[in-house]
């Protein structure tokens, strides 16, 4: 994929990459990354690029996130520590292959931020003496629902559940993303895709 595009360094593919560019649809945009992310082990410039490719998507994260309720005293120290988690989980899934590397990755951020987001209103309700609801629910030991569900899905992938089903599904009740945020990446309509959803569930309890 990354070899048919003919760019001669990193700087002309994240060219290539930007929103502003005619010549990859959003879908082929984020199978390159997937690609990048694959070989993210072979040339230390590589995780650099996804992170630059990736920036609009990260600025994007500050619409969805409540930046007042976070350890946050502004727009630079929130994109400060978006961009670090981003690198970190970059270098951590370096060679790995997932087919929805984009999605992964920012919804992995947005995970970790609001788990700061969390942890400081769990701060300042220990400051003000007021018990946060959040410290009210037993702590967690075992998997999670998300990975159990995970779990569940690579289980049945593997036995005949279609892969494109499954990823849905995955994407929808693992990762938190919404039906609009899996249509804008897969360019595929939100429709087909709560069917596609809907199919993967009733395979899996059948």
């Amino acid at each position: 994929m990354v070899a048919r595009l003919e760019v001669g360094d990193l700087a002309e593919l994240i060219s290539v990459l930007s929103l502003s560019s005619d010549r990859l649809s959003r879908h082929e945009a984020a199978a390159v990354i997937t690609a990048m992310l694959r070989s993210a082990d072979v040339d230390a410039l590589i995780p650099r690029a996804i992170i630059q490719a990736l920036i609009p998507g990260v600025l994007g994260l500050s619409r969805r996130i409540d930046i007042a309720g976070g350890p946050w005293s502004d727009l630079d120290a929130f994109y400060a520590d978006a961009i670090s988690a981003l690198w970190e989980l970059t270098m951590s899934w370096s060679g790995a292959h997932r087919p929805y590397a984009v999605g992964d990755l920012l919804s992995a951020v947005r995970t970790r931020l609001r788990t700061l987001q969390v942890s400081e209103r769990r701060h300042r309700s220990h400051q003000t003496g007021t018990p946060d609801a959040l410290d009210a629910l037993p702590a967690s030991s075992g998997p999670t629902g998300e990975e159990l569900l995970a779990a569940d899905i690579a289980d049945a992938t593997g036995n005949g559940l279609n892969v494109t089903d499954a990823a849905v599904l995955y994407a929808t009740r693992v990762l938190g993303m919404t039906f609009g945020e899996v249509a804008d990446l897969t360019e595929v309509p939100a429709h087909q895709l709560r069917r596609q959803r809907r199919n993967a569930i009733d395979r899996m309890v059948a």
